[in-house]
């Protein structure tokens, strides 16, 4: 089942979830469980346990979770920011040297370094 065709909710969270309110076409929900902000579900299912899983998660205005979303999105903007540094500075050694192993292996961690950027493509990645 999609929330307004963004998510991905599977049937286990039509158990947990609450629609609390939207917001441009976002559907944000709220566990049934919660009481006072503390949980009261015994059998907490794993993706609880770990949320919020993504520092690109969207959150409803005055969600306690803001902090640690700002703070982990800050983390993985210096993380793509330095692989762009290192891109550059392989692309330079790639140019200079003459050592044919050298290159390729050079041009292997630009293609990862790139890889991992493009992952996050959809949210500006490149701009970053």
């Amino acid at each position: 089942m999609y929330r307004d065709g963004i998510q991905p909710l599977g049937d286990i969270f039509e158990e947990y979830l609450q629609p609390i309110e939207t917001r441009d076409n976002i559907t944000f929900c709220a566990c049934k469980y919660l009481a006072d902000d503390l949980c009261t579900n015994p059998d907490k299912p794993e993706i609880c346990k770990v949320f919020p899983y993504s520092p690109l998660a969207f959150l409803p205005d005055g969600c306690g979770f803001e902090g640690e979303i700002f703070l982990k999105k800050e983390n993985l903007l210096q993380k793509i920011r330095k692989l762009k540094e290192e891109i550059l500075d392989y692309k330079v050694q790639a140019d200079v040297t003459r050592d044919k192993s050298e290159k390729r292996q050079l041009q292997r961690l630009i293609q990862s370094h790139q890889a991992f950027i493009n992952k996050y493509k959809a949210y500006g990645s490149l701009d970053w």
